[in-house]
């Protein structure tokens, strides 16, 4: 019996019935899946080739069995390297998306705070905020097409409130969430919506720009922990290399054994690293 799987999807339906970004979710496109695929398949397939390859050979000559078994697990390690780091990928991408939308409101932001200053009513400041960020990321941009979104559930008689809260629902990003909630309730008691906007504004910048120093600082730890990962592959290429007696040790049973339990500590050490570098702002 086959489990169903709640797989979010990639677009929501807005508050005025349009397709909006899902931001808890990212799907490559096409030239992006097959570039990507292609490229994770040839790299696990010489990887398993580096730590694989060369079995069932007779005094030292390859037999049939060998180039079979060299398909086979090229086959095998480029699967499996799609299997195990294509996710890793997306992920990335998708917080890089976020990242690109946290630093693009902030921006939006910045225009809602000097177009307010400058006498013009919310419903002005949204329109002017847009026409400057479209002139500025593009048509195309996301917070071209999120404050348009925004624009577009005015028109429609849909508060500013719920169209923001709606955003900081659909990116998970804290301060969005943060903003629509304090925006919500000042602009229903009449608070003071420019300074808001403005202390919103300078919290977003402070945040980043503290993010920005632990990335750079952890940016060495990074490297190593990549490194983690070449280093195994050189070592093997080296001992292959030193003699073709020290090579067909590896062909044997036991030693096949041994590589797949260090390719799997590995591996394991590498998600542990991972996961502690993984240091949300």
């Amino acid at each position: 019996m086959s489990k169903n799987k709640n797989v979010e999807p990639e677009y929501l339906t807005s508050l005025i019935n349009t397709q909006v970004i899902n931001y808890k979710v990212y799907k490559m496109n096409t030239k992006q899946k097959i570039f990507y695929t292609t490229l994770l398949f040839l790299v696990g397939g010489f990887v398993a080739q580096i730590f694989y390859g060369g079995l069932f050979k007779s005094e030292g000559e390859n037999t049939a069995f060998t180039y079979i078994s060299n398909l086979i697990f090229f086959a095998i390690g480029g699967l499996l390297t799609n299997k195990l780091m294509l996710p890793a990928i997306i992920e990335k991408m998708r917080k890089q998306r976020l990242s690109v939308l946290q630093s693009q409101f902030r921006d939006f932001l910045s225009s809602l705070s000097t177009t307010l200053s400058a006498g013009m009513n919310m419903n002005e400041s949204i329109e002017a905020a847009h026409i400057a960020l479209c002139s500025q990321y593009g048509d195309d941009s996301i917070i071209a097409e999120e404050v348009g979104e925004i624009k577009n559930c005015i028109n429609n008689n849909i508060s500013i409130e719920k169209a923001i809260a709606s955003l900081g629902e659909r990116s998970g990003i804290e301060d969005i969430s943060n903003f629509s909630t304090i925006f919500s309730v000042s602009f229903e008691t009449g608070g003071n919506i420019r300074e808001i906007v403005s202390r919103t504004s300078d919290i977003i910048v402070e945040r980043m720009l503290t993010n920005e120093e632990i990335e750079t600082k952890l940016t060495s730890n990074k490297i190593q922990l990549y490194a983690m990962l070449v280093i195994p592959a050189v070592l093997m290429l080296l001992m292959r290399g030193m003699s073709s007696s020290f090579a067909q040790s590896f062909a044997t049973i036991p030693g096949v054994i041994a590589i797949t339990i260090a390719l799997g500590m590995f591996y394991a050490a590498y998600k542990v690293g991972s996961k502690i570098l993984d240091i949300k702002g």
